[in-house]
C-alpha cells in the first residue's frame, strides 16, 4: 500500500466512520489485517489494499465449516453471490475461510472526502449482508435445511446494496 492511501486509510476522519460501525482498528502490525468486528455468530476481519489503481477490501469471516457442510455452504455462497451487486463470495481452500471482496477501480477512492462517503455506504450494507450470510451458514452448521426459496428470500432485502 502506498504512503498516500495509508495516510488516508488510518486518517482520524475514516477511523471514526469505522468506529461508528463497530470495526475496532487493528493496532498490531504483526496482523495482516487493517480492523475486525466481533459478531454475534462469526467475526469478521477486514484488508484494505491496492493493487494497478485499484482497491481491494477483503473480508474474512471467522467462522469453522466442516467438511461434511462444505456442499451445502456453496450453494449459500452462489445464492449470495446472485443477490449481492458489487462484492462477490468465495470459500478459500486453503485456509478453510469464507471471503467477502469488493474491488474499486476507481481513482476518486484515492481522495480522502469520496473514501468517508463510500465507506459511510458500504460498512452499512456489508453489515446487512453479513448478518444474512452468517444467519444462514450457521443453519447449516447446526443441520437445518435451507430450501431454496429460503436462501432467496435470506439476501433480497440486499439485492443492490454491497
Amino acid at each position: 500500500m502506498t504512503k498516500e492511501l495509508k495516510k488516508i486509510f488510518f486518517s482520524p476522519k475514516i477511523l471514526n466512520i469505522f468506529y461508528k460501525h463497530d470495526w475496532i482498528i487493528n493496532k498490531d502490525k504483526r496482523n495482516k489485517y487493517h480492523s475486525y468486528f466481533v459478531g454475534e455468530i462469526a467475526d469478521y476481519y477486514l484488508d484494505i489494499f491496492n493493487n494497478k489503481d485499484k482497491i481491494h477490501f477483503q473480508f474474512t469471516l471467522n467462522i469453522e465449516i466442516t467438511n461434511s457442510k462444505l456442499h451445502e455452504l456453496l450453494i449459500l455462497i452462489n445464492v449470495a453471490n446472485q443477490n449481492s451487486g458489487e462484492g462477490f463470495f468465495v470459500y478459500d481452500l486453503e485456509v478453510k475461510k469464507i471471503k467477502y471482496n469488493l474491488i474499486f477501480s476507481s481513482p476518486l477512492l484515492i481522495q480522502e472526502r469520496t473514501f468517508q462517503e463510500f465507506l459511510k455506504i458500504k460498512l452499512a450494507s456489508i453489515r446487512c449482508l453479513f448478518h444474512n450470510f452468517v444467519s444462514g451458514a450457521h443453519n447449516l452448521i447446526y443441520g437445518e435445511k435451507i430450501e431454496s426459496a429460503s436462501l432467496k428470500l435470506l439476501f433480497l432485502n440486499n439485492q443492490g446494496r454491497a
